[in-house]
């Protein structure tokens, strides 16, 4: 593996790591709202070690940045190819794909626009409709992990779960079903005319 293949491997993991992440936090409101706590609980103790786990990642990715490898010549195998065309199929390289931050502003549009509450369905279609001009030919690729599964769609529904621990979306709206907080509706209306605060607000900055 050339030096300028280990970042993109790098941020590859970090994206399955978010997926996993995502999809134990789901599984974990479920059980909750189930009154299966002492599972939740335990989910939830996984998705702590998951996190950490992505952590060190990170910290892998700094190192390996830090150590300037150069790149090594080598012709590369049929396994090699074979590698390169599934990597293909998923935005390896930070940037490529909308990052989660960026849907923060178009959900609690949509939500507000639904009058508070939506499917999910209904809320990530409209979101679509909102992000036209900015989601791309890496955002709408099918996730590694499930083909059935338009990447875009995974990141929305990962961020919705930040935006419920920020106090945007409600911890307890039906399962299903996103809904916006009077504190998204205030975050929603004091910056809807200032584009310029929009990063500061969902950025935490």
């Amino acid at each position: 593996m050339q030096y300028q293949e280990v970042l993109p491997a790098l941020d590859e993991l970090l994206v399955e790591l978010d997926e996993i992440v995502l999809r134990l936090n789901e599984e974990g409101a479920a059980l909750f709202k189930a009154g299966e706590y002492d599972q939740a609980r335990a989910l939830l103790s996984k998705v702590e070690s998951v996190t950490g786990f992505r952590g060190k990642v990170i910290c892998l990715k700094d190192e390996w940045k830090a150590l300037q490898v150069p790149a090594t010549k080598k012709h590369p195998s049929t396994s090699d190819q074979e590698k390169r065309a599934l990597r293909a199929s998923t935005p390896l390289k930070k940037g490529l794909r909308t990052g989660s931050k960026d849907f923060r502003f178009p959900i609690l549009a949509a939500l507000t626009h639904l009058g508070g509450s939506g499917r999910v369905r209904e809320v990530l279609s409209m979101v679509e409709e909102i992000m036209s001009d900015q989601l791309n030919h890496y955002d709408y690729q099918p996730l590694p992990s499930d083909p059935n599964s338009v990447r875009w769609k995974n990141t929305a529904q990962w961020e919705r779960h930040n935006m419920v621990q920020d106090g945007l979306l409600a911890p307890d709206s039906p399962r299903g079903t996103w809904e916006i907080t009077t504190f998204g509706v205030e975050a929603l209306e004091k910056i809807k005319n200032e584009p310029d605060l929009q990063r500061k607000l969902f950025l935490g900055k």
